[in-house]
């Protein structure tokens, strides 16, 4: 039985495998985050430190510009649907930004993500950081009264490698390394999400 799903959203039901990453090339700061994310790397600062450094990048740029339209993954909005059609409630988890949120809004129960904040005349001021990893889901769920024999969790980096080894059952989809693969009970490459919804409704016996 399945009665919540956790999706990871970037490099899930995004073609981009980072949110921070995608703005960076959008709005040309590229070169300079590339400085913030080798700082990280190296231990100079830690994750709260580099996310509020690599948003000063930002600091000022309208918000137009940085909400911008996504394209989701063909088949996310499919597969979110079937999801909410079968009674099984959905939390979308990402440590990427808030603004990949905007199309999947009216889809899930709950999305939670790093949040741009922004100044009274709409540009961006700073960022508050939410997901640092993933470990609040435990909590997440326990509040919901669910189990984690009751959840599906889909993700591809190590940082959904936590959801990943408690979840009943894991779906690593496309993966980015081996130890990721290894721990999920399921691994799909694949360009479209459709072979999640086959797997999902498998495991739901339809």
């Amino acid at each position: 039985m399945i009665r919540v799903a956790i999706l990871d959203v970037d490099g899930v039901l995004t073609y981009f495998r980072s949110a921070w990453q995608h703005l960076h090339k959008v709005l040309g700061t590229d070169n300079w985050a590339l400085i913030n994310r080798a700082a990280y790397s190296s231990g100079l600062i830690n994750y709260r430190d580099w996310a509020l450094t690599d948003a000063l990048l930002w600091i000022g740029v309208p918000r137009t510009w940085i909400e911008i339209p996504i394209t989701l993954r063909k088949g996310a909005v499919e597969l979110l649907r079937f999801l909410r059609d079968n009674g099984i409630r959905i939390i979308a988890v990402s440590g990427g930004l808030n603004y990949t949120g905007i199309p999947i809004k009216n889809y899930v129960d709950y999305f939670i993500s790093n949040e741009l904040i922004f100044n009274e005349d709409n540009t961006l001021l700073s960022v508050r950081v939410n997901v640092e990893n993933k470990d609040f889901i435990n909590e997440l769920i326990t509040g919901m009264g669910i189990s984690w024999d009751d959840t599906m969790a889909i993700g591809d980096s190590d940082m959904d490698i936590p959801m990943l080894r408690r979840a009943r059952y894991s779906i690593a989809y496309n993966p980015v390394s081996e130890e990721v693969a290894n721990i999920a009970r399921i691994v799909i490459n694949s360009d479209t999400l459709y072979p999640l919804i086959d797997v999902t409704k498998a495991i739901l016996g339809m």
